[in-house]
């Protein structure tokens, strides 16, 4: 996230800068060593909470785009 992004006042920059750090904390917790299915992450966060999210994601993604009449 860059400094300026985050300190603007725009609130588009506003958040997408919160969606990016979202998905940095994402990716951190799915780098996670693995253990059997449906362990706990190392931070406690069960694994198919986080593919849940993920998915979740990729949904809210799509709306936005078909928001903004992008085609994927």
């Amino acid at each position: 996230m860059s400094a300026t992004r985050a300190e603007t006042g725009d609130p588009t920059s506003r958040a997408l800068a919160r969606l990016e750090e979202a998905v940095e904390r994402l990716a951190e917790a799915a780098a996670q060593p693995r253990g059997p299915a449906g362990a706990p992450s190392v931070e406690g966060v069960p694994r198919a909470a986080v593919a849940a999210i993920a998915d979740r994601l990729d949904e809210t993604i799509a709306r936005l785009r078909a928001a903004l009449g992008e085609d994927q």
